[in-house]
């Protein structure tokens, strides 16, 4: 049987600014986590406090087990995300990278600084006036329709988290879809991605499928 799958952005992953999850106060789950994935250990608190949201106070190991260790990779990125995003607006300065966006069939093409935490959506709505009518973004982020659908180079695709299945089942909806494919909302810059050599080149597909 397939474990549950809740989209991360169903959940409250935003930073608490009252208690802290411990080692101690959760012990069981705090070792579960770091037995069957490789997340930060400083994300495990507000994992915790994000899965609290949707489950209460008693958070258990079988709750853990229903995302999955590539469902709570992509829990752990909308935590780190979070968590940057109200860092930044605390006035802290965020790392960034360059980030290329080609139009074959408009023939041109636009580089933006991508700033850790945030998707390729968030920067094509930073940048409206310019990639606007090429990444909609129709759900807001939730994986619920493919207007941000867009290919990858293979270098970005290989140091992304894989995608979850909610992804998978918009992608293939999407127009004409390929296996670098992914949903721009999707794909935030972290670490591996921030440290890569290689040039980050978003390719805009030809049309989109709004199933919104």
């Amino acid at each position: 049987m397939k474990g549950l799958f809740i989209r991360p952005s169903k959940l409250d992953c935003t930073p608490s600014v009252t208690k802290r999850f411990t080692t101690s106060d959760h012990s069981e789950l705090i070792a579960y986590l770091e037995r069957t994935t490789q997340i930060d250990p400083t994300l495990h608190g507000g994992i915790l406090k994000a899965l609290k949201s949707v489950y209460g106070n008693e958070v258990s190991v079988d709750n853990l087990k229903t995302f999955g260790p590539e469902g709570l990779k992509s829990l752990a990125a909308s935590v780190e995300q979070q968590e940057l995003k109200y860092g930044g607006a605390r006035g802290k300065k965020r790392p960034s990278r360059k980030v290329t966006f080609e139009i074959p069939h408009h023939r041109t093409s636009f580089e933006f600084d991508w700033k850790k935490g945030d998707s390729l959506l968030d920067v094509a709505k930073e940048s409206e006036e310019l990639l606007g009518e090429y990444m909609e973004g129709t759900c807001g982020g939730n994986m619920s329709c493919c207007t941000c659908h867009v290919y990858l180079n293979d270098a970005a695709l290989e140091h992304t988290n894989k995608a979850v299945r909610a992804e998978n089942d918009m992608l293939d909806l999407a127009y004409e879809p390929q296996d670098n494919s992914r949903l721009g909302c999707q794909v935030v810059l972290q670490r591996e991605l921030l440290e890569m050599e290689e040039p980050v080149i978003v390719t805009i597909p030809a049309s989109v499928n709004n199933v919104w």
